[in-house]
């Protein structure tokens, strides 16, 4: 499936799921898709992988943040170097 689409294709398709696309361009589309069995199946499968996304993400909001993980953002936040050991990893001198 898929194999004959091009990149472009993909991209529209893509941009259709995620609701990016204007009045006319979903249109356009929908009429394309409603006609060939290659759109239709690409778009159910980006369709099945946005749905997967989304449960996953929804699992990691619920997870908590390692201690090591939150050091490392707190260092970002301040502005160092998030890399212990790598140059630069001091504070900027005033």
């Amino acid at each position: 499936m898929g194999e004959n689409l091009d990149f472009s294709s993909w991209e529209t398709l893509s941009a259709y799921v995620d609701g990016e696309l204007d009045d006319i361009a979903a249109a356009m589309l929908e009429r394309a898709v409603r006609n060939d069995p290659a759109l239709q199946e690409a778009l159910a499968v980006l369709r099945r992988q946005r749905v997967s996304l989304r449960d996953w993400a929804g699992q990691l909001d619920s997870r908590s943040v390692p201690p090591g993980v939150r050091a490392v953002l707190e260092r970002a936040r301040r502005g160092h170097d998030t890399v212990p050991g790598r140059a630069g990893d001091n504070p900027p001198k005033e």
